[in-house]
Parts: structure tokens; sequence; C-alpha cells
């Protein structure tokens, strides 16, 4: 049987025409996945971050009131009784028209819980409210006498530092005092510093 070489060499010219189409679907099918999932990740990324900038987990308000033992205000205003090892575990604010806002117990808070004269008395609040949860962050203590606003904290007079809770001086290790200091309502800064009175009972022990 005689071949014909010209109809051969047609035959294998196809095949290799079509072999080649074949890779070049191959090649692009396998390229294309790489080129999404490069282009999409980081967009993901931002999208989250984003997100998270605009939407944070807490909001920054002033609340005003009393604060007291929460177990107190729960059995004066509920008539829940609570263990008596629990009566003086949680310092809440509560504010005159009811809500209770449990506080934070950490550097700002903490004060609460040493320092009997920051209860009862009438306050405002700058603190930090978390979605989803009741307890409030203290960031800032004002007390408020007579349609005046007054920031507190403690004050060392020999180191020249602040500090928010009655403990001795974190640096010279001696007694600090009570601070009041007249808060101008515009620019919501110190006026100036009063005493907190130089008796003892003002003074960390």
């Amino acid at each position: 049987m005689r071949i014909d070489p010209c109809k051969s060499l047609l035959d294998m010219g196809r095949v290799v025409v079509g072999c080649g189409i074949v890779l070049l679907i191959v090649a692009a099918a396998l390229g294309q996945p790489d080129g999404d999932v490069s282009s999409s990740a980081p967009a993901a990324v931002e999208t989250e971050s984003a997100a998270d900038d605009t939407d944070p987990a807490y909001a920054t308000e002033s609340l005003r009131g009393r604060v007291v033992w929460l177990a107190e205000a729960l059995k004066r205003r509920f008539g829940i009784v609570s263990d008596t090892d629990a009566q003086h575990t949680v310092a809440a604010l509560e504010t005159p028209d009811g809500q209770i806002f449990p506080l934070v117990k950490d550097d700002r808070g903490r004060g609460f819980w040493l320092d009997p004269r920051l209860h009862g008395i009438d306050m405002e609040l700058r603190v930090r409210r978390f979605r989803g949860s009741p307890v409030v962050q203290v960031i800032r203590v004002y007390t408020l006498e007579d349609d005046k606003k007054y920031e507190l904290d403690y004050w060392c007079d020999i180191c020249a530092i602040p500090m928010y809770e009655l403990k001795p001086c974190e640096c010279c290790q001696g007694p600090i005092r009570f601070r009041r200091r007249l808060v101008d309502e515009v620019s919501e800064t110190p006026q100036s510093t009063q005493q907190g009175g130089g008796d003892a009972s003002e003074a960390a022990r």
C-alpha cells in the first residue's frame, strides 16, 4: 500500500495545531485562579480593617449619678439579696433615672474600691461603654457641687505627679492628697488646683 507523503504531512500539521490549542487552553485555566486570589485577598483585608476603624467596639460618653455598691443598689431597688462576701465586690454608677452601670476595676476605676469618699456624691464619669455589655470603663472622674464641676484625682506635692487611687506615692512612697480642680465647662480643662485638705484623713496611709 502506497502512502501519500503530502497527506501525511497535512495530518501531522493538524495534530500539532490541535495540541497547541489544547495547551493554550490548559495554561489559561491554570493561570486564572492565581490572578483572582492575588487581587481579591488584599481587598478583603482592607475592608475588614476599615470596618474595624469605622465601627469601634465602644462609645465614649459622660454619665451622671452616684457611685454605690452594686449589692446595695440591687437590694434597695429590687429586693435582691447578695451573699455577704459580695457586698463590696462591685462598684456601680446609679443614674437619676434608675440605670445601673457596673464599673471596671482597673487603673482608673480602682479608686472607687479604695476611697469611701467617692461614694454617694453627685458625679460625672467620662466612660467607655462597650457594645453588648452593661459594664463601663472609667476614663475621667468629676464631682458636681453648686453648679460647678471639679476633676478628681490624687496628687503628690513632693513629686508633682497625679495618681488615680488612694495609696502611697508611686515615686517617693510618701503620702498623697485628694485633689479637686475646677473645670472650665467650655474647654473641659482644669482651671485651678484646690487643696483637698491637709489633714491625715485625706492622705494615703
